[in-house]
């Protein structure tokens, strides 16, 4: 299917141009840039059709994103013209999925990904069912061919760590740090050398609990030999996990 024939209300896309901030030292798209974009025509795509932030947050609700996974066969570069769509695809129990794919100008398929929400009630935080989703005529097709995985604890010792304090400028909307925090924050451990060599084919992130201003966060790296690294972003306070990421690094050739 071509991308022309994506039909509204279904697929939501949006017409991108890679800027020159969006890239890294390689001239390629950065991770923390393209879940920007999936964080952002979500939103704009749920508004539509009508659960948006301000639809929800009039019933006392709002969205969080829970787990999100994404396979890269290949970064865009900086000023390179791209396609990026998205879809619902339904929902189970407290989970509601969200597929996205990108598209190069010849209509190649670049990236896909998939992603878990809860929706949250705003006084107790907690998630609640999303029984109103079953009204919605879901297109029946997906970006992958499983949900965002569950990432596993890592153990041992760290291959790297640090400590870091939630400042303003890490705070969302809703009063916590913008997932896409996480992300930038796991992407800054591994060094300038590792990127000269590899790139992102895979990365999962599970979002598991919110920080907030002022909050002091342990990050920690753990590598093996399969190409593999996994990221706990944990409170220094309790040793809460808050996120977790995994990537999944290929050779650049």
């Amino acid at each position: 299917m071509v991308l022309s024939s994506y039909q509204l209300p279904k697929y939501h896309k949006h017409s991108i141009r890679i800027h020159s901030y969006e890239v890294d030292f390689n001239q390629k798209l950065t991770v923390t840039a393209l879940f920007n974009y999936f964080q952002e025509i979500a939103w704009e795509h749920a508004h539509i059709l009508g659960y948006g932030f301000e639809h929800l947050l009039q019933k006392g609700l709002f969205w969080v994103l829970s787990r999100v996974e994404a396979e890269i066969y290949r970064l865009p570069r900086w000023t390179e013209q791209v396609t990026l769509l998205t879809w619902p695809r339904g929902s189970d129990g407290i989970f509601a999925f969200r597929d996205f794919e990108m598209y190069d100008e010849c209509g190649k398929r670049i990236i896909a990904a998939t992603s878990s929400w809860l929706v949250l009630n705003a006084k107790s935080h907690r998630p609640v069912r999303i029984n109103w989703f079953s009204d919605f005529d879901f297109a029946q097709r997906n970006a992958l061919d499983r949900n965002a995985a569950k990432l596993l604890e890592a153990g041992g010792v760290p291959d790297f760590s640090e400590k870091i304090s939630v400042r303003i400028g890490d705070i969302d909307m809703n009063q916590h740090v913008n997932n896409v925090r996480y992300i930038d924050w796991a992407y800054n451990t591994f060094s300038i050398e590792h990127f000269k060599n590899f790139y992102p084919a895979r990365v999962a992130v599970n979002f598991n609990a919110e920080a907030k201003a002022g909050d002091l966060l342990a990050i920690s790296l753990f590598q093996d030999q399969n190409g593999e690294s996994l990221v706990d972003i944990t409170s220094a306070d309790n040793n809460k996990n808050l996120c977790r990421l995994m990537f999944y690094w290929k050779k650049i050739s």
